[in-house]
């Protein structure tokens, strides 16, 4: 018999290796899978019952940006057919959030330097 200690469910952040990000965020039907080229998956953000979770994919880019304050490059992938409000959307999210500065609560830049390009093709063991 083993005794497991499984961790909690996270976003992913804490288990990024080394201090350099190649961020990420490809737009799939079924929700955002947010990467770092270099050391694989962080978070997986599944559709809500409303759409795409803007407001999840903003909270992950604000702990993003807390761990890599001077990385200001992501990749935004979509794949064919992504409408574009959702583009935008992502975009936005990605680009800039609501930061604290004291006591006050400013609109500032996180990812701002943003390059587009076509979602990789999922295979059929990634579809499943």
């Amino acid at each position: 018999m083993l005794d497991l200690t499984l961790p909690a469910q996270s976003s992913g952040v804490e288990k990024l290796k080394g201090d350099d990000l190649k961020l990420e965020v490809v737009i799939r039907p079924d929700g955002l899978n947010v990467g770092d080229r270099i050391g694989g998956q962080i978070m997986w953000i599944a559709n809500t019952t409303s759409g795409y979770d803007y407001h999840t994919l903003s909270q992950l880019m604000l702990e993003l940006k807390a761990r890599f304050p001077d990385k200001t490059e992501a990749s935004v992938l979509a794949e064919p057919g992504t409408p574009y409000d959702v583009l935008v959307g992502v975009m936005d999210a990605v680009r800039e959030g609501h930061l604290a500065q004291g006591a006050n609560v400013v609109k500032g830049d996180l990812f701002p330097d943003i390059s587009i390009g076509d979602a990789p093709i999922r295979t059929a063991e990634a579809r499943s």
